[in-house]
């Protein structure tokens, strides 16, 4: 008899919850055949399977067993992160759907399909032959549905490993079904606490906004329970709504890379028209865009040359693209599992940054924060009726330094901030901080703490280095974030993607003083402010030390002090 806990591998690529997690996996398979593993959005499921298959792979080849591994997924997204995470681990392996047809071969013994691929009437008697030994499900919420137990019917010995960041199902079926053992990982919160997920601020409209009475007054759904999409869009797709989409983004996530959830295409367009009325760089994906603009698109939007993509359902699953700065959520959905895996997008970890999202419809209200602690062992049963009772932050349960509430004497639309949770940002022996905010033509330091002071007299070998951070905030500059550094040379600008280093100028501050940078939408370039202190920003004390313009690919210093070399930085 075989002991799968002798399969599992010291893994140094994985992170220490994940090698938990395979451990426990192998483990559970000496038992039963079926497993389900919930793991949050952003906390590395793909990999995690992978390197369950790779042992598996090697283990087999230590013992002349040639096993069969079947990776399967409903999304063309979610094939194409599958494969090409196999190949980084250099597992040879084909491809079965109809995306990818360059990479199908059937005599590879790992194979990851398309479940519409794999299950077609066609394809049967493939299915029968093959008698796969393992099959992976990935997002194994929909592994319910019809198609997937076919899977079940085909390969009824094969050892399954199902697994999703959102065990539920809009009718509370439950898994139990076909699923013989449930396996949670840690909470999103705790992923947070522990620095593997991001902090974020959640802004909400309040729950007594027309917005959500009109969506409660929805009696029409579609054939999955959901709101009918036909009916959201005569409901919210109007001038007055978009022009609160797009405010509430240009007050609280402005100059942000993300992703806007909409209804339709129609509905998406519309956004997409609002945004670039305010020369924002946005552009629309749905199911019908062909797959090499839907190519492009993304890779646009990865390299910064597109700020936001509005989409109808694409992005919830299986799209990691680690530096999304912001979520907003323009479609009301009853699915929490949409919920969970849309603002998901924004809390992959990349560096210290903090997801802002933006709920334009009031899923808040229905669902809760993000990371409420949720009972998903009922979900998997079936056992927990309702999805709102779930909500438990209340203002006397939240830390106060973690909750602020925005007046909402002007009217019941106003976004307010619900939650911002926030991460220690790792400090040096003289490191500083400034949180930026945009007042009107000028970010100006709205807060300022210094950890060290700067000294003026220090050692070559032990140099000051002062950063002050600012998310610069025009069309030419759009998601390229970047920090003005200073040290005991002068001030650099630092290009925080991919670390690049452009010296600005001789000039010093005082300490406690402050860079601020001016934008000019006309010349499409920004001045940069030396200011003594941040109450000096308009008096003769502030001095323009030089205006920075992107120039293509690169960023152009022009230095106003002559002894200053005009030098650029690849953006």
């Amino acid at each position: 008899m075989i002991d799968y806990n002798e399969f599992c591998q010291k893994d140094i690529t994985l992170r220490d919850y994940q090698q938990l997690a395979k451990e426990e996996i192998f483990s559970k398979w000496n038992c039963v055949d079926n497993i389900l593993y919930q793991m949050p959005t952003g906390t590395g499921k793909t990999r995690l399977f992978t390197s369950i298959i790779r042992d598996i792979n090697v283990w087999g080849l230590r013992h002349n067993i040639n096993y069969r591994i079947l990776i399967i997924a409903h999304r063309s997204e979610l094939i194409e992160q599958s494969s090409r995470s196999l190949d980084k681990y250099r597992i040879k392996h084909g491809v079965l759907a109809g995306t990818m047809k360059d990479k199908r071969d059937l005599t590879r013994a790992i194979q990851v399909a398309s479940i519409q691929t794999i299950t077609h009437p066609s394809n049967r008697c493939l299915i029968e032959d093959l008698q796969f030994d393992f099959i992976i499900i990935d997002e194994a919420h929909h592994a319910v549905a019809n198609s997937y137990q076919k899977l079940w019917k085909f390969c009824p010995n094969s050892k399954k490993l199902g697994v999703t960041a959102t065990p539920w199902r809009m009718n509370n079926s439950g898994f139990a079904q076909i699923f013989d053992a449930y396996i949670p990982s840690m909470s999103i919160k705790e992923f947070i606490q522990k620095g593997w997920l991001s902090a974020y601020q959640y802004y909400s409209i309040p729950s007594d906004s027309e917005i959500i009475e009109s969506i409660e007054s929805i009696r029409e759904f579609d054939i999955e329970g959901d709101y009918k999409s036909s009916v959201l869009t005569q409901v919210f797709d109007t001038s007055k709504i978009r022009d609160q989409l797009y405010n509430s983004y240009a007050k609280n996530a402005f100059g942000k890379k993300g992703i806007i959830y909409s209804i339709s295409r129609e509905h998406s367009e519309h956004i997409c028209s609002q945004y670039r009325s305010h020369n924002i760089a946005i552009e629309n994906i749905d199911s019908e865009t062909p797959a090499k603009a839907r190519e492009n698109i993304i890779k646009a939007f990865r390299n910064g040359e597109i700020d936001i993509i509005v989409n109808v359902d694409i992005f919830s699953e299986g799209f990691d693209c680690p530096d999304i700065e912001f979520i907003q959520l323009a479609r009301p959905t009853k699915s929490l599992v949409k919920y969970i895996q849309q603002v998901g997008r924004g809390l992959r970890k990349n560096g210290n940054k903090r997801c802002v999202v933006l709920d334009n419809v009031g899923m808040y209200s229905r669902f809760g924060l993000p990371d409420e602690d949720r009972d998903w062992e009922s979900f998997f049963y079936g056992n927990n009726k309702d999805t709102s009772a779930q909500v438990t932050h209340t203002r006397e349960n939240l830390d106060i330094n973690n909750y602020v509430e925005k007046d909402m004497s002007e009217g019941n639309e106003n976004m307010m901030l619900i939650q911002d949770v926030k991460t220690t940002i790792p400090t040096s022996d003289s490191f500083t901080i400034s949180s930026i905010m945009e007042d009107d033509n000028t970010m100006s330091a709205s807060s300022l703490k210094t950890e060290a002071p700067t000294n003026a007299t220090q050692s070559s070998s032990d140099k000051a280095i002062n950063h002050f951070h600012f998310s610069i905030l025009s069309k030419p500059f759009n998601s390229a974030k970047y920090a003005i550094e200073e040290t005991e040379e002068g001030f650099y600008i630092v290009n925080l993607r991919n670390k690049n280093r452009m010296f600005l100028t001789k000039t010093k501050t005082f300490p406690g003083g402050v860079i601020i940078v001016k934008k000019d939408l006309a010349q499409n370039s920004f001045s940069i402010i030396k200011a003594l202190t941040s109450s000096t920003l308009n008096s003769s004390s502030s001095r323009i030390i030089g205006t920075l313009k992107k120039e293509g690919l690169l960023m152009r210093f022009s230095a106003l002090d002559r002894s200053t070399k005009n030098i650029t930085i690849k953006v």
